[in-house]
């Protein structure tokens, strides 16, 4: 808007003020008129900082609309918390996850969530919240009405101008579609790995039910050592297949009940070699070939295929190779009666430190002591 600037004769104060309030940006008297440089100058340099402030706070106005929209339209929830964890914004993508209202949001806090499967997991995160640190998880949330949902959650500090805890931000992503897919991809593995094992029962029926027993015996002593449940769900899943090689192994060598000749012991010892070029190409995102081609392997470097020794096992292979060794002597074999658990055991702790991990012969010989623990059928 252009400037304008009043020049009278006379003006009384009254007409002065409404002049300047109906948007004139300045007034001369005639009898002054050597100030109308000045007074123009003046209204342009206002002028000019008139339209700077206003076109910049209608790039202010445009970027808050901007955000507004990003925020609104974003497929996370966000939430803002201040220091006391009381809600200061939260996006509508975040209630209607929930199945929250604004209302509700007057006395959220995060315990509210409901963690499912982690009690006090909040009150630990915000703790590291508080010390600066940033984290992204998946978790089962509980919704409003109950119901749980999988929500992977990225939770960062805002810190104050101090450099202090300002705050709380949270996204929130639903990922229960993926959980569920991932849940129905991991039965298909399962089915199909307990399918591969069913392939050496059927050529070889004496030892039916002998990977599943190692499976469950290896899972239990990953267990037992501290090694997380991801361990454990590993060891089960490579326990389960550990002997597919054996189908290259003729059957009737493989059930023969009189002793081996070394030709054919040396067919029996290839199965280990066999198992994992057979599972070699397959992804399951563990190192299944590789632990199954270890497990005949022993610490002093006696066992096959590759004689290998100590810490150049994989422990995971050296878990399986002791629950093996404990499940097939407590077992019945074509050319042997089953001869118990407690010979099995004496076995490995024998050779506990030599043959076997010394640690897991001790876990070993534990879940066993505990009568909590059997290979059943």
């Amino acid at each position: 808007m252009t400037p304008v600037i009043c020049v009278a004769g006379t003006i009384g104060e009254e007409t002065a003020v409404d002049m300047l309030r109906r948007g004139a940006a300045d007034y001369v008297l005639k009898d002054r008129m050597a100030r109308l440089p000045s007074a123009v100058g003046h209204a342009l340099e206002s002028a000019g900082e008139r339209r700077a402030r206003d076109a910049a706070e209608e790039r202010l106005r445009a970027s808050e609309e901007q955000y507004r929209r990003i925020v609104e339209t974003a497929n996370d929830g966000i939430l803002v918390l201040d220091t006391d964890l009381k809600v200061v914004f939260h996006n509508q993508r975040f209630v209607a996850m929930f199945g929250f209202t604004a209302d509700d949001l007057t006395d959220f806090t995060p315990e509210l969530w409901g963690l499912i499967d982690a009690p006090g997991f909040i009150t630990d995160q915000t703790d590291e919240r508080r010390l600066g640190s940033a984290a992204q998880y998946e978790r089962c949330v509980r919704r409003k009405d109950g119901t749980s949902m999988w929500a992977r959650i990225s939770s960062s500090p805002i810190m104050n101008e101090n450099g202090g805890f300002g705050g709380l931000l949270a996204m929130v992503g639903d990922i229960t579609a993926q959980k569920e897919a991932e849940g129905r991809l991991r039965k298909a593995v399962d089915g199909t790995v307990s399918a591969m094992g069913g392939l050496v029962e059927i050529r070889d029926p004496y030892t039916a039910g002998h990977e599943r027993r190692v499976a469950e015996l290896a899972a239990a002593i990953a267990g037992e050592m501290g090694l997380g449940q991801g361990a454990a769900a590993a060891l089960r899943l490579i326990g389960q297949v550990h002997d597919i090689g054996k189908i290259a192994v003729p059957a009737e060598i493989l059930t023969r009940p009189s002793r081996l000749s070394e030709i054919e012991f040396t067919l029996i010892k290839s199965h280990p070699s066999v198992a994992a070029e057979i599972l070699a190409p397959i992804d399951f995102g563990l190192p299944v070939a590789e632990v199954i081609l270890q497990h005949h392997e022993r610490l002093d470097g006696s066992g096959y295929p590759a004689g290998l020794s100590g810490d150049d096992i994989l422990l995971e292979a050296r878990i399986l190779a002791v629950a093996d060794t404990v499940e097939a002597m407590s077992s019945h074999r074509p050319y042997r009666p089953a001869l118990g658990i407690e010979a099995a055991l004496e076995e490995v702790r024998g050779g506990a430190g030599t043959l076997y991990d010394a640690d897991v012969v001790a876990a070993c010989v534990r879940v066993f002591a505990r009568n909590d623990f059997s290979f059943g059928d």
